[in-house]
């Protein structure tokens, strides 16, 4: 398996050399020319989703091939000032506040409400947080109280639940003008204490 790790931030930081090693690495893979358009495509997404992710996020990208199996994913410490958690309430409380974000906007916003005091956090995404897990799991009260407010994300369990939901249609809609939805096999997001995780995978 080969990986490579880069240092990017949501300020852009890093985010060429992330496209460029990502594309070198395909090559190296014997991917296609057109499996690796779609590799950078995927890479190009989740930067453009890091770039929408308040305050300044220092984060670690990475690239896992195993032949053409790919994982690419960002691993980020998301520290919220009080300032802005009162401004994801606000906006996250405001009904009227329905712009759609599209796809990987909505998993940042997931991301982003993670870190939200509980009764205003996933609460607010009701429709968005089909397909979440929590990873308390049934260990200890000690260990299901540390990793209360921990949980992943799955994008084929949302598929799987969406199904026959209010609001199915449109939530199909968008899935099916999502570049990621499209070619990703999975979109995995895992967020514990402070620290955020999303992996795309994709074999070719």
């Amino acid at each position: 398996m080969k990986r490579i790790e880069i240092t990017v931030t949501n300020k852009g930081a890093g985010m060429e050399e992330a496209l460029a090693e990502t594309e070198r690495l395909g090559l190296q893979q014997g991917l296609t020319s057109k499996e690796i358009l779609r590799l950078r495509l995927l890479c190009e997404e989740l930067c453009g989703m890091m770039r929408g992710i308040a305050g300044d996020v220092e984060a670690v990208y990475r690239v896992k091939a195993d032949g053409k199996r790919f994982e690419i994913g960002i691993n980020a410490e998301v520290e919220l000032t009080q300032e802005m958690k009162k401004q994801f309430i606000n906006v996250s409380s405001d009904k009227t506040n329905s712009a759609k974000p599209g796809f990987m906007g909505k998993i940042r916003d997931l991301i982003s409400t993670a870190f939200l005091p509980k009764e205003s956090g996933l609460s607010v995404l009701s429709g968005f947080s089909l397909g979440c897990m929590s990873m308390a799991g049934n260990s200890s009260p000690a260990a299901q109280a540390a990793t209360a407010n921990a949980f992943y994300w799955s994008m084929n369990k949302y598929k799987d639940e969406i199904g026959g939901k209010e609001g199915a249609e449109d939530a199909w809609d968008e899935l099916e003008k999502s570049i990621v939805a499209n070619i990703a096999d999975e979109i995995i997001v895992r967020v514990s204490g402070s620290n955020a995780d999303i992996a795309i995978q994709k074999t070719f």
